[in-house]
């Protein structure tokens, strides 16, 4: 069975991932980020049955955009974990937008010093008769992360 990967480009589709929790605005090489990185996945339909299609993959990137596939330790890819629907929200019209799932990235390393991202992208696998196709789905940067060799400044989370 052949994989096929391609980018879903199609501007008009609703955004679907958020970073939640940004990593550190500082932060020391080989030091993991504190507080961890997560996303969460939102949809205004049901989606609950396509989740084991979903994960979610980080990685480095420069100021310049450049990937920096070496540079980047820990797990950086996650499956979709679901979250549980409230009374409060099935009972909301069927058109608002909702929380479906999160990703977590609790032991993210940066290496090297330096100015960084870390980028996040939504992947979806989809099954066709012959052959399996996975979309990137769309992406999201995180806030920019200032990678020191020296002892890191303290840092709050985010909101």
């Amino acid at each position: 069975m052949a994989t096929k990967y391609c980018l879903n480009r199609d501007s008009r589709s609703e955004k679907m991932l958020l970073i939640v929790v940004q990593p550190p605005a500082r932060a020391q090489s080989g030091i993991v980020l504190y507080p961890p990185l997560a996303a969460r996945l939102s949809s205004e339909t049901n989606i609950f049955d396509k989740l084991s299609q979903f994960w979610a993959v980080a990685t480095l990137i420069s100021d310049s955009r450049e990937v920096l596939n070496d540079q980047l330790g820990g797990k950086v890819a996650d499956s979709a974990h679901p979250l549980p629907e409230t009374e409060h929200s099935s009972s909301s019209s069927s058109n608002s937008r909702r929380d479906r799932a999160y990703f977590y990235f609790p032991d993210l390393i940066i290496n090297e010093p330096g100015r960084y991202r870390i980028t996040i992208s939504l992947m979806q696998m989809d099954y066709y008769e012959a052959s399996e196709t996975v979309v990137v789905r769309e992406f999201v940067d995180s806030h920019s992360i200032t990678v020191q060799d020296g002892p890191a400044s303290s840092s709050r989370p985010s909101t």
